[in-house]
């Protein structure tokens, strides 16, 4: 059985309730295993149903407490396969305390998948981080399920990453009676919502949170049938715009659309991860051009119609949505013109990160680059489409990952840049010539698994970060020609011959390595191995001592004059 462990996810202290104990009993008892203690119920737990139509059936014969004191070598309280758990309109409650373990489901994505359906059965959670959760499998609130809430913790129902399936089943109405946006049933990092049938009170909210790296694209919520009530969702969704989708032949209308109601405090974010308020700044919009997908978008907004856009004038957050909004019509190749700052090019949830269409970006009327003009850390990361980069002509320092992984890559314009910064251009497959003509430092990483680099120009480089060519198997020639020593960028004093600069990382041997025997070596005449005046390299174009104290063995190593 996996290890597990707890959840935390901020929520404020509610109380929920979907019926009341004393409503009459109408449904009869189903068989099954009929358990009353909590090893009964973990026992029968240990062996499921091969599928939804053949669930292993759970009936509570009376009130169930689950014991306090969970561990880490606790188990959750499944084992795998599909079950069904009938409480007989009984309740199940998790004990008093925060480091309460027994969890109802797993929190592993690695672990077996389970299928949990409750029905006719009221949860109570007595102040622990979460009681009911799945990372590997679905959660279905059907019929008379009640959730009560007593503490300071929230998140009582829990589905947790792409593996997870939350589902509001037919009968399952979620109520509550507290603040607006208290929240006790979560679906978070790309897990999926699905409404069959189910519906929130008004005060009762659902926490759809995909406010996470790397955002998912696909819609968070699965709907195989008309909405029949109000849903009431809690958003925080950076970075994500589909919303809904119809699954099955179900097709979502607009009567669909206008059910889901979002608290208008939810921090939301169109394109770009701009987060800000719901309220007054965003709406849900049905889009028949998608499939008739439910949408994220922000109010008054007026889509572009290419991929020229000046940004002048906009608001930053407009600005962002007009060039993801581009991006998002088949515009490839983007122009753009205004000042950086409102574009929002770089970090985790740049303008262009992730983005997998566009293949060329013209940035040359671009302005406000700043004191030390510099290509923001991280601003095409995984373009894989991206082919063609053009800067202007002031740009100095190429950033942290700018272009990692960007597979595509063969042309950017470096002619005035003096710095590339750690793991610039890692990843950049299609690279196979770089002159970079004014550079004078290199980071580390700087070109690891350029595979397809044949050339690397420095003609004024003295500072390296180790690793540079880590994986340039296609490397065959070095021209390292600027004047005076070479030191290591880590610290600007240490020789480059007692560095790893030149060196591959672990894992990189044979055929996914550089190999400095197949590759030409040019410098300066006052580099040097072992000598003062030139290279002193040796009869067999030894230079550069290695890892392991042994001098680095080049196809040649040649000098230019002095």
């Amino acid at each position: 059985m996996k290890k597990i462990c707890s959840l935390l996810v901020l929520c404020a202290t509610v109380v929920f309730a979907s019926c009341s104990k004393d409503d009459p009993v109408t449904d009869p008892v189903p068989e099954g295993i009929v358990v009353t203690t909590y090893d009964a119920l973990l026992n029968a737990l240990q062996t499921g149903g091969t599928s939804a139509d053949a669930p292993t059936l759970i009936t509570l014969g009376g009130n169930i407490t689950i014991p306090a004191g969970g561990d880490y070598d606790t188990p959750p309280m499944n084992g795998s396969g599909h079950f069904k758990i009938d409480g007989g309109h009984h309740t199940l409650t998790w004990d008093n305390t925060a480091s309460n373990r027994h969890l109802l489901g797993n929190f592993s994505p690695d672990a077996d998948a389970v299928y949990i359906e409750l029905t006719n059965i009221n949860l109570v959670q007595q102040d622990i981080k979460s009681a009911v959760c799945v990372i590997n499998g679905r959660i279905t609130l059907g019929k008379d399920v009640a959730l009560t809430m007593n503490g300071q913790y929230g998140d009582m129902i829990v589905a947790v990453g792409e593996k997870a399936v939350l589902e509001l089943g037919e009968g399952f109405e979620l109520s509550c009676t507290a603040v607006s946006s208290s929240c006790c049933v979560i679906v978070q990092e790309g897990a999926t919502l699905v409404l069959n049938g189910g519906k929130t009170a008004a005060g009762a909210y659902i926490g759809l949170d995909c406010n996470f790296y790397p955002a998912v694209s696909y819609p968070l919520i699965s709907v195989p049938k008309a909405l029949t009530g109000d849903v009431h969702l809690l958003l925080k969704m950076i970075g994500t715009t589909p919303v809904a989708q119809g699954i099955g032949n179900y097709q979502l209308t607009q009567a669909d659309c206008d059910r889901l109601i979002v608290n208008p405090e939810s921090t939301v974010g169109v394109y770009a991860g701009w987060g800000g308020k719901y309220d007054g700044n965003f709406e849900l919009h049905l889009d028949p051009a998608a499939d008739y997908q439910i949408k994220l978008r922000l109010k008054n907004f007026t889509p572009p119609t290419s991929g020229t856009i000046d940004v002048t004038g906009m608001t930053d957050v407009v600005a962002r949505a007009t060039i993801c909004a581009a991006l998002e019509a088949g515009h490839t190749e983007i122009e753009l013109k205004g000042e950086l700052s409102k574009i929002g090019m770089g970090g985790q949830w740049g303008v262009f990160a992730d983005n997998t269409q566009i293949t060329k970006c013209d940035l040359t009327e671009v302005t406000g680059w700043g004191a030390t003009p510099t290509l923001p850390e991280l601003a095409f990361k995984d373009c894989t489409a991206l082919q063609e980069v053009t800067l202007p002509d002031g740009v100095q320092v190429i950033g942290e990952y700018a272009f990692i992984r960007c597979a595509a890559l063969t042309t950017v314009n470096l002619s005035q840049v003096t710095q590339i910064d750690e793991s610039a251009f890692r990843g950049c497959t299609s690279l196979k010539t770089l002159t970079l003509d004014n550079v004078a430092a290199i980071g580390l990483d700087a070109f690891y698994g350029c595979t397809g680099l044949e050339t690397l120009k420095i003609p004024k480089c003295t500072q390296f970060g180790n690793y540079i060519v880590t994986g340039c198997k296609a490397l065959t020639r070095i021209e390292a020609t600027a004047a005076g020593d070479f030191v290591s960028i880590s610290d600007g004093t240490t020789s480059i011959e007692h560095t790893a600069v030149f060196h591959n990382r672990d894992g990189h041997t044979g055929d996914n390595a550089f190999d400095p025997a197949k590759c030409d070596l040019v410098l300066n005449a006052d580099k040097q191995y072992g000598g003062t005046a030139v290279p002193t390299a040796t009869a067999y174009n030894e230079w550069t001592v290695g890892e392991n104290g042994s001098p680095m063995k080049w196809k040649s190593v040649s000098i230019t004059p002095p």
